[in-house]
């Protein structure tokens, strides 16, 4: 009986709540997936890593190029949010794990088990979180040791999505580069503090790393920015 109410709960969220078999012209938060759908138009398949994947649907980066034929590896916490994605992108790798930069176990921080805002990064979970906050075990892995695991050992990235609620740098720094390469990645980067009035995008440990790593940046959203590396 349980394993029914779980597939009716994810019948319901994907075909009822996100419609997910109207197809539309952009799936993103703030328009991300058209600038990524501009700059890969001449590719009609491709990799993308989805790290803190969410949903296969809703606020999507990677939604648009999965429709044009593109297939990846989705990371997420959420275990609820993987079996969304085994639904919906069974030829895709989904795995419910953290991403650091090391490999062990971690705690993640959540509330729902379908939300936003989960995260391994507990300072921040105290910030965000109003209410009781829920806590577990799970896996911890470099980008890196997980590309390693699947068929995608070796391949080079053509789109690194990131969305790692406080530790996407964490994220940035657990990818071997030279072996990977991606040629577009796209990251949320905040103030430490929420603030965004002072908010000096070029200052933060994110940019600096991408631009070390012979990337610039191609676009900028409120949250989301997107880095192409040089040619």
């Amino acid at each position: 009986m349980k394993s029914v109410l779980e597939y009716l709960k994810i019948i319901h969220n994907l075909y009822i709540k996100n419609r997910c078999f109207i197809k539309r012209k952009s799936y993103s938060q703030d328009g991300e997936d058209k600038i990524l759908k501009e700059i890969f138009k001449n590719q009609s398949s491709g990799l993308y890593v989805d790290v803190g994947c969410y949903h296969p649907i809703e606020l999507s980066n990677t939604a648009l190029l999965y429709n044009k034929g593109w297939k990846g590896i989705n990371i997420d916490i959420s275990e609820y949010s993987i079996k969304l994605f085994n639904y919906l992108k069974p030829g895709d790798v989904n795995l419910n794990l953290a991403v650091s930069n090391f490999n062990g176990y971690t705690d993640i921080f959540f509330q729902k088990r379908l939300s936003k805002i989960s995260t391994i990064d507990k300072q921040k979970s105290l910030k965000i979180f109003q209410g009781k906050i829920n806590t577990k075990k799970i896996a911890c892995k470099t980008l890196t040791e997980i590309i390693k695991g699947t068929v995608y050992k070796d391949k080079k990235i053509d789109f690194l999505n990131i969305d790692a609620e406080g530790h996407d740098l964490e994220v940035l720094k657990s990818l071997n580069f030279q072996q990977y390469l991606p040629k577009v990645i796209c990251i949320e980067i905040f103030p430490d503090q929420g603030n965004f009035d002072n908010f000096d995008l070029k200052a933060t440990p994110e940019f600096k790393f991408l631009i070390n790593k012979n990337y610039q940046l191609y676009w900028s959203g409120f949250f989301s920015h997107i880095f192409k590396l040089t040619e």
